[in-house]
């Protein structure tokens, strides 16, 4: 019955064919026939272009530090900003992804203790920006250059600053060549400073500091925090039958551990009797939710059971809902990212008051 129930939501009618065979290759129709399909299936026409970070290792090559540093994604990366977006110093990076979280933010928490030095230009004899101006700074004898293009590789672009890193040094020695090929020193300014260099006055103007905290960003794999409340879920019990995980609910007016687990994640399992353990606590409860495939849904229960777990235990599946019904697990969680296990805390109210990653540990 299955088998001959998925066949018959395979077939194609033959004016569907019709039309597909009448498409002409690159055409607006074809397109968007192929991207529409390639989108629904999660898929990448570009080889999902992680995100990538190297480190320059003084002359001997790069290292990449993308996982280390945490800016390594799945998420497909098309266009990327490069600038101190919280004038602290370092710079920090900006993604436009072309699918899933469309805008990431990465800020730098390197720090700018060793010293830097930010450059704003304005030409008088060309365009204003300076668009083509080469930038030198002259560092304990050392020459190091940036061009100033404002723009940045594919559909990406540059601020209209530049900002050189001093290595420990107090001062730096300033040089533009401008577009008009124009070569003017502008002098010794010090660590930290952030000047405005006008064509044709050989000295820097100070510019004011405007540094801002961004925001620290959110647990690995959530799309919540510490402080949100976590809405009504729409899941599926045991039997595989659409419900609703209601947090504030389930709390009962104490404290809800909200564990996310899999039946293939070794610790995940191993856990298990010790959130049973914490389950019996008093004014403590314990709800599962598995990121088991729903294909996988019955298997993952009856390993849930044997281990002893009696708390409740619910599982990813249920359909879409419209605005005015429950939630979907991926409005809280990143299901791809989400390392395993990891534990929600909320109070009675269903705010998270913490959140656990890796396995939970019990005394």
């Amino acid at each position: 019955m299955v088998a001959s129930s998925v066949a018959e939501s395979e077939k194609t009618d033959d004016s569907e064919i019709d039309a597909f065979e009448g498409e002409e290759v690159g055409s607006g129709a074809y397109l968007n026939r192929h991207n529409t399909e390639m989108f629904e299936a999660g898929r990448s026409f570009s080889g999902n272009e992680r995100h990538k970070i190297w480190f320059n290792t003084q002359g001997k090559g790069h290292a990449d530090l993308s996982d280390l540093s945490g800016a390594d994604s799945p998420n497909d990366g098309r266009a990327a900003i490069a600038t101190d977006f919280d004038d602290d110093g370092d710079v920090d990076i900006f993604i436009h992804n072309l699918q899933r979280e469309r805008h990431t933010l990465y800020r730098n928490d390197l720090g700018a203790a060793a010293g830097f030095v930010k450059v704003h230009l304005q030409a008088t004899t060309t365009q204003y920006e300076a668009i083509g101006s080469v930038v030198t700074a002259v560092v304990d004898g050392r020459r190091t250059a940036q061009i100033l293009s404002r723009g940045a590789g594919f559909v990406s672009c540059q601020a209209p600053e530049l900002v050189f890193g001093l290595g420990g040094a107090s001062t730096a020695t300033l040089e533009v060549r401008w577009p008009s090929g124009e070569v003017e020193s502008f002098g010794e300014v010090k660590k930290d400073a952030r000047v405005k260099l006008v064509q044709g006055t050989g000295a820097s103007a100070p510019l004011a500091a405007h540094t801002t905290r961004l925001p620290d960003p959110l647990p690995r794999g959530f799309k919540i925090s510490v402080g949100d409340t976590i809405p009504t879920l729409a899941v599926l019990d045991a039997d595989g039958q659409e419900t609703t995980l209601d947090p504030k609910a389930l709390a009962a007016g104490g404290e809800l551990y909200l564990n996310f687990w899999a039946s293939y994640c070794a610790s995940c399992v191993r856990e298990l009797p010790d959130l049973e353990n914490l389950d019996q606590e008093s004014g403590v409860h314990v709800v599962a939710l598995s990121m088991d495939a729903p294909a996988d849904l019955h298997a993952a229960h009856e390993l849930f059971v044997k281990r002893g777990a009696g708390f409740p235990g619910y599982y990813l599946g249920a359909a879409e809902v419209g605005e005015s019904g429950p939630a979907s697990v991926q409005s809280v969680i990143d299901i791809e990212r989400l390392p395993i296990p990891s534990t929600v805390v909320l109070d009675a109210s269903g705010k998270v008051t913490r959140i656990i990653s890796g396995p939970l540990k019990t005394p």
